[in-house]
């Protein structure tokens, strides 16, 4: 098909984009997370409306975050393939409503007298409320996603607590045995900060960094402030993280770059 040219350029090619696409078929029996992430992706039509990006991305990130006999239920939630379901069907009653937006022409191209105003104006209407449906469907999606991590990890008796502290004390155990006296990390405390590592200990780092209110005297105590401060930091923040730098200087750099 040639490209759309002229005052009608975007309709037109609005138009092309909705007849081209598929109406979307139900999803049975996922049998990996790809079968789960293609079918929310495939919620959208190029140049009209973009695949729901945050919504696969949380799918994959509570995914990642359970166990390995965990994940098969998880991808298998009967509920979760509903809402994705539900939300695939809605979309082909926005395309629906909204193709028949695109088929109208602009009052620019028909002129305001010929232009049928009520008609647009209901068309309108009908595919902006199929559109706060969809978005209504997808956020049901992620949603249920929360949901279904809770369900896959009772299927193997466990809870989202001991994952989380499972997963706690494993950033806790990789930081102790990778970090060492000397090195350089960044914190939070209760600004990102970076500094030097002084010592580890099983469950924390004590940590050496620029004291910003250096130069100047404590309102309490009256003495001048130190050059550098110390704080002890859990080794399970998820603001703790080594750097791959030479001096202070250079992380602090890369901190003005996040």
């Amino acid at each position: 098909m040639e490209e759309p040219i002229g005052i009608s350029a975007g309709r037109q090619k609005a138009l092309q984009a909705l007849r081209e696409k598929d109406s979307l078929e139900p999803v049975d029996s996922p049998s990996c997370l790809q079968d789960l992430t293609d079918a929310v992706n495939e919620i959208s039509v190029p140049g009209v409306l973009s695949p729901p990006r945050d919504m696969v991305e949380r799918l994959e990130e509570i995914h990642n975050e359970l166990s390995d006999d965990a994940k098969p239920h998880y991808i298998g939630d009967t509920r979760l393939l509903r809402r994705i379901n539900a939300a695939r069907r809605q979309c082909n009653d926005w395309m629906s409503k909204r193709k028949r937006m695109a088929e109208m022409p602009s009052p620019t191209e028909t002129g305001r007298a010929k232009y049928p105003m009520r008609r647009a104006q209901k068309c309108s209407r009908r595919e902006n409320e199929a559109r706060e449906e969809l978005e209504a469907k997808l956020d049901g999606v992620q949603s249920t996603a929360c949901g279904a991590r809770q369900r896959a990890l009772n299927a193997i008796g466990s809870s989202v607590a001991e994952q989380t502290e499972q997963q706690r004390e494993q950033q806790r155990n990789e930081l102790y045995d990778q970090l060492t006296e000397g090195a350089i990390v960044k914190f939070r405390n209760p600004e990102l900060r970076a500094g030097r590592v002084v010592r580890v200990n099983k469950k924390s780092v004590r940590v050496r960094y620029p004291n910003p209110r250096a130069g100047s005297t404590c309102p309490i105590t009256g003495e001048e402030e130190p050059d550098e401060r110390e704080d002890r930091i859990q080794l399970d923040s998820e603001y703790l993280e080594q750097l791959d730098v030479r001096t202070i200087d250079d992380a602090a750099d890369v901190l003005d770059s996040l």
